[in-house]
């Protein structure tokens, strides 16, 4: 009975914090007394279509596992508190997902610092000068094993217009490496590699045509 309930909660709270998510199903796993005890077993979760801050996904599975979270004070309108979890998480994305997701800061953001990494790796540039950098990106494209994109960039007075190609691949589960890159039909010879951190272990990323899957699990610090 508990399990249902809550199950029912999760879902309505998370449909509030999503502008969008189709056939959202929620599953919480395990019994009353340990549901009451603050302990919860496993979650399923799983939705389509789902938009989250402007970020467009198509398809989204999630697994957590061993859940300990402060009932009793929530039970008295306190803040939520959870101990960090390990979460298993799947993820398809496809081109129009993409490029409905430009219109998000937290997109435009990433693919700029994405920019200013290539650009300092190309430039040597200092901090001020990757500070005064402004990008708007406008289209993006999946290609096999890569991504191609287009935008625009203030270079003290000028807007310029940016074109930028890179393969994706994984060096090992924490770390991306991009390679071949070419900015502007200029080929950069180094290959750059980003460290997700401890908390991200990718076990699979397939960057086909026209889609993006991904898979592997995430640490969540409360």
């Amino acid at each position: 009975m508990i399990d249902k309930l809550l199950s029912t909660a999760v879902k309505l709270y998370l449909r509030s914090q999503v502008t969008q998510a189709e056939d959202l199903q929620v599953k919480i796993i395990g019994k009353n007394r340990q549901i009451l005890q603050g302990y919860i077993p496993q979650v399923l979760l799983s939705c389509n279509r789902a938009v989250y801050q402007g970020l467009y996904l198509r398809q989204v599975e999630l697994k957590g596992a061993e859940i300990a979270f402060n009932l009793s004070e929530v039970l008295k309108k306190k803040p939520l508190k959870l101990e960090p979890i390990l979460v298993d998480i799947k993820l398809r994305l496809d081109v129009s997902d993409l490029q409905a997701s430009l219109d998000s800061s937290l997109l435009q953001s990433g693919l700029s610092d994405l920019w200013q990494i290539i650009w300092s790796a190309q430039n040597h540039a200092s901090p001020a000068e990757l500070a005064d950098l402004e990008i708007r990106w406008h289209c993006i494209t999946i290609v096999d094993r890569g991504l191609n994109l287009a935008g625009t960039y203030r270079d003290g007075t000028e807007i310029k217009e940016l074109d930028l190609s890179t393969g994706i691949n994984l060096t090992d589960s924490h770390t991306l490496c991009l390679s071949p890159i070419t900015t502007n039909s200029k080929s950069l010879s180094d290959q750059i590699e980003i460290d997700l951190g401890t908390d991200v272990v990718i076990e699979q990323l397939a960057v086909e045509s026209e889609q993006i899957l991904c898979s592997g699990k995430i640490r969540i610090n409360n």
